[in-house]
């Protein structure tokens, strides 16, 4: 986060004519990220036990002196929970052990995921393992493979977008009800089921017994959507699970915005703390409250707290957000502010 630093140190000393070096407010956010991992630790403890985790992973660059041009690529994976809360994980490439290392290999329940091989690589290595997890395809995915062949085949790939259509609507529809976890399982069987089965036929049906080129662009999102249907459906019979891995990707956007302002991690063990930061800022948010606010009082109550788990986790962001709901305006901004 070199550029934000610099920045910083010029806005302190022509404002205020403050001397504060980027180096020092550089080792003040490693102290900070280091006093919080307690409590990224024990949000893990709690999203490994919940039973549903969305994955997803981005590119951000890295100051790398060794490397040409001095800087290297790295990766943030990142995983939601049931609850809401949302984990970085920094790692230098995309190599599939790092799920794996990061899951675990006692993880039970869904993982939901692109088609990136890595996830569908972790549930049949739990599965050879005794372990039961269930990927879960993202819909959107699938869809937006539809929507690049709308040039070149737009007839065909407008009908598989209607037929998405409907599928969202009935998703939308059952936010506006506030359906609970079972509802949605009925309704979904009951609605959404019948338009999936519509679409693996469709699909099946164009890629056998039509002229349909398998590098065009439809061909290929045929053959995409074929290749995800083993996790297609997990969401009809799960009223947990979400029909797409969005959530995840909305919470990635920070950092792509952040991307634009600092450039570059400024080293891999910098990585490692900025997702300590992110972690809890972004689950902050994510909960209804206002990340400063949320961030202020933690760090005031944490130096004194109890090393007991249960006292933690008063400070973990769900558990904190709950506590002053009364003092959160509309928006997640604090009332106060």
């Amino acid at each position: 986060m070199r550029n934000t630093y610099a920045r910083q140190e010029s806005l302190y000393k022509s404002r205020f004519g403050i001397e504060l070096p980027r180096q020092t407010m550089s080792d003040a956010a490693g102290k900070v990220a280091d006093q919080l991992t307690i409590l990224t630790t024990l949000m893990k403890e709690d999203m490994l036990k919940s039973g549903y985790i969305r994955a997803d992973e981005t590119e951000v660059r890295y100051l790398d002196r060794q490397a040409p041009g001095g800087s290297s690529r790295g990766r943030f994976w990142v995983y939601k929970g049931l609850n809401g809360d949302v984990l970085f994980d920094w790692q230098l490439t995309r190599e599939h052990h790092h799920l794996t290392d990061w899951l675990g290999r006692d993880y039970e329940g869904v993982l939901g995921s692109d088609g990136y091989e890595a996830y569908q690589s972790y549930c049949v290595a739990q599965a050879l393992r005794g372990k039961s997890v269930e990927r879960a395809a993202c819909h959107a995915h699938i869809r937006r493979k539809y929507e690049t062949a709308l040039d070149q085949n737009p007839g065909l790939a407008a009908w598989f977008l209607k037929i998405y259509g409907q599928l969202y609507q009935i998703e939308t529809t059952l936010r506006e009800i506030q359906a609970d976890a079972r509802a949605k399982e009925r309704y979904r069987r009951r609605h959404s089921l019948p338009l999936l089965r519509l679409l693996d036929r469709a699909n099946k049906h164009l890629l056998t017994k039509t002229r349909i080129l398998p590098k065009s662009r439809l061909g290929q999102a045929i053959r995409y959507a074929l290749g995800q249907w083993g996790g297609a459906l997990t969401y009809i019979e799960n009223g947990h699970v979400e029909i797409d891995n969005n959530g995840v990707e909305r919470d990635i956007r920070p950092s792509a915005v952040g991307k634009k302002n600092w450039l570059f991690v400024g080293s891999p063990e910098a990585g490692d703390r900025s997702v300590v930061l992110y972690s809890l800022l972004i689950s902050a948010r994510h909960h209804g409250v206002d990340p400063e606010s949320y961030l202020r009082d933690v760090l005031k109550r944490l130096p004194g707290c109890s090393t007991d788990p249960a006292a933690l986790r008063e400070l973990l962001p769900e558990n904190w957000a709950a506590a002053h709901k009364a003092d959160q305006a509309p928006g997640g901004e604090s009332a106060a502010a």
